[in-house]
């Protein structure tokens, strides 16, 4: 039964249901069984107290949060998939150290800085904002930038799998854009804590691991804002899902965008808040015609897979953005035809059923394959092999491009 995956999501929603009333139930109770046990006599009493002394002293002392959550466990499997060339070799690879002969692309890698007691005006109403990982420089407007090897994590400077862990950090207390204040609380106390305290360079503070008090912060949203030494982490996603949004700060003339997220109603939700965040912060305007991708609703086929869009920066300038969305055309491999038809919500699945078996995983892999070759078809190539991305780019821009309106 459990296979199912509408089966799963509402078995979660159960658990989530249950643990809400079982956890304050379950608080009171244990509540009122110290206080009848310390009641008893003088010496019981002493004897809680002295337990509850050790453990504030260790809960404040020695206690890391970012240990205790299921952070390091996802870090580690990420730097076993992705970072370690060896199994048994577990050394870290530092971020500020990656790329040593800069022969490959600059990395930037994206989080949320989660901000709900921040003051500021920009940041009230989204309770994030947008922190940045890259070789050299990180940190967030809210935050400023400082040189990467400076900021901290579990007191050491930040390593690539562990910032990996942070920007799929999916499933946290803080959400940036998407939290939930009604669930903060629960889903702290039930350890559902993928987000990471990271030390602010120019903060002092005697601590140089997250404490209990962090805990306590991340439970209530209280003093969590960009001026605090300890700033929460989470997603890049919680704010903004292409993560194109730092390319358009930095005015990049070519972006490939590619929109995997589960998208059901076909809104694009992800691609408008994209155009949302870019119009009020930058002043850029990103046109974009959707219509070729939303699926027929008689036949459920999208037209195309791809959209191409012009960029309108605010100084005159003009850049090109390629937009890329999972949907079913017709013309796809028998493989992702039968799995369609076991399963019509495919390819918009529900990110929270993470117990995909082989079959879903194949499908969705070839489903990217089947989107990316076809901007190599012949037509759009001209029968002709793009030497390099602008040349691609252009020739993309005469087969799709709308002509200009005079």
């Amino acid at each position: 039964m459990l296979k199912n995956p509408a089966v799963r999501k509402m078995a979660l929603k159960a658990v989530l249901l249950l643990a809400g009333v079982v956890i304050p139930v379950g608080a009171v109770t244990l509540f009122y069984a110290f206080w009848y046990f310390g009641a008893q006599s003088i010496l019981a009493t002493l004897i809680l107290v002295g337990i509850a002394i050790c453990f504030a002293v260790v809960a404040i002392l020695l206690l890391n949060v970012n240990l205790t959550g299921p952070h390091r466990l996802y870090r580690d499997q990420l730097a076993r998939t992705f970072v370690q060339r060896e199994e048994q070799n577990s050394a870290v690879v530092p971020l500020a150290q990656i790329n040593p002969g800069d022969s490959a692309p600059y990395h930037l890698v994206n989080t949320t800085l989660n901000v709900p007691s921040s003051t500021h005006a920009a940041l009230r109403d989204r309770k994030s904002d947008f922190f940045l990982f890259s070789k050299y420089w990180s940190g967030s407007p809210a935050t400023s930038y400082f040189p990467t090897a400076e900021w901290r994590t579990n007191n050491a400077p930040p390593d690539l799998a562990t910032i990996m862990a942070i920007s799929g950090a999916a499933a946290s207390s803080h959400m940036g854009i998407e939290s939930m204040p009604t669930l903060t609380a629960l889903l702290t106390f039930l350890n559902v804590r993928l987000g990471f305290w990271i030390l602010h360079p120019k903060r002092r503070e005697w601590l140089k691991t997250p404490g209990f008090f962090c805990l306590i912060r991340e439970m209530t949203g209280i003093r969590m804002a960009e001026d605090r030494p300890w700033l929460n982490l989470s997603d890049g996603g919680h704010i903004e899902n292409m993560a194109v949004y730092e390319l358009l700060r930095r005015r990049c003339k070519y972006i490939i965008c590619v929109d995997g997220e589960a998208d059901p109603e076909c809104s694009f939700q992800g691609l408008m808040t994209l155009v949302r965040h870019a119009q009020i912060d930058f002043g850029i305007r990103v046109g974009s015609r959707l219509n070729d991708i939303r699926p027929d609703p008689t036949t459920h086929y999208s037209q195309t897979h791809f959209a191409f869009c012009r960029i309108y920066y605010p100084d005159g300038a003009t850049g090109l953005l390629l937009y890329l969305k999972l949907s079913i055309t017709g013309n796809e491999p028998e493989l992702i035809r039968r799995y369609r038809r076991l399963h019509p919500d495919f390819p918009h699945q529900s990110t929270l059923d993470q117990f995909f078996d082989e079959e879903q995983f194949e499908a969705y892999r070839q489903l990217g394959v089947h989107v990316a070759d076809g901007m190599f078809l012949g037509a759009l190539m001209e029968k002709t092999d793009p030497v390099c991305v602008p040349v691609w780019f252009r020739q993309l821009a005469r087969n799709l491009l709308e002509p200009r309106a005079n």
